[in-house]
């Protein structure tokens, strides 16, 4: 098992809007320390991390925001577009399986993802009192999440023109390397071949227009910020392409709890 140096909680502001916060961890590392994978602050159960660690962050966690861990809702994500709704009971281990985005009419809980390069998608509208958390891959981009994840939005009474959308830690268009064949599949504004020898993909201007065409309108998508690319930042954002699948994500939640 590896052993971790103590744990910070380093959190990174995404959004703050009539109650409702949006955060990201951070690796919160020193860099000589990127060796190990998982070194920092890491709640993914799921990538190979022991279950000490993670069982010690995700406790922290709950602690800055003075709730109990079964307030935390965390997925076990699979590059799907299944999207969960949360509205009264709380979601069982089994049902957060295979769920790759929440959405909640609940201010008692946070709700988030976990990322290593994949773009954290944060919806959420204010004065309906809906809010989502979405995993958005380039299976779950070009597959539809954004719209499967408005639509269980727009259910639980959330309007498209209210809604604000942001995106956390993930990898930028010019570390986002791919093959024609995964190029093709998204909208030709968001692909850039010219200065590279293989195809790049911009994921935060495709989910931006599908947003747009889904009704929000564009001065609610907050614009994506490159000092944030995972791949570019390895010491702040764990990221898989530099580090490999075996190494911690970041979490993206948001939440109406005080902190």
């Amino acid at each position: 098992m590896t052993k971790h140096k103590s744990v910070a909680l380093p959190l990174l502001p995404l959004l703050d809007h009539k109650g409702f916060r949006a955060y990201t961890t951070m690796r919160g590392i020193d860099p000589r320390q990127s060796d190990d994978p998982y070194a920092g602050f890491n709640v993914c159960h799921y990538s190979g991390d022991s279950q000490a660690h993670i069982a010690e962050c995700r406790a922290i966690l709950a602690t800055k925001f003075s709730t109990d861990e079964h307030h935390l809702i965390i997925p076990r994500q699979t590059h799907s577009c299944s999207i969960l709704t949360i509205t009264d009971t709380l979601p069982s281990e089994t049902e957060l399986e295979g769920v790759d985005g929440i959405v909640t009419t609940r201010r008692d809980i946070i709700i988030g993802v976990n990322t290593a390069d994949c773009v954290p998608l944060i919806m959420v509208d204010a004065e309906a009192g809906v809010s989502a958390a979405v995993h958005a891959g380039w299976r779950g981009a070009v597959a539809g999440i954004a719209s499967e994840a408005l639509k269980s939005m727009k259910k639980a009474g959330a309007d498209p023109r209210n809604i604000i959308a942001v995106m956390g830690p993930s990898i930028c268009l010019k570390c986002f390397e791919v093959g024609p064949e995964v190029a093709v599949q998204f909208d030709p504004g968001s692909v850039m071949t010219a200065g590279f020898t293989r195809p790049h993909v911009s994921l935060h201007n495709h989910l931006t227009n599908e947003l747009l065409s889904l009704g929000l309108s564009e001065s609610n998508i907050l614009p994506f910020e490159e000092k944030m690319c995972t791949r570019c930042h390895p010491t702040d954002f764990f990221s898989a392409r530099a580090s490999g699948v075996a190494s911690g994500r970041v979490f993206t939640f948001i939440t109406a709890l005080p902190s």
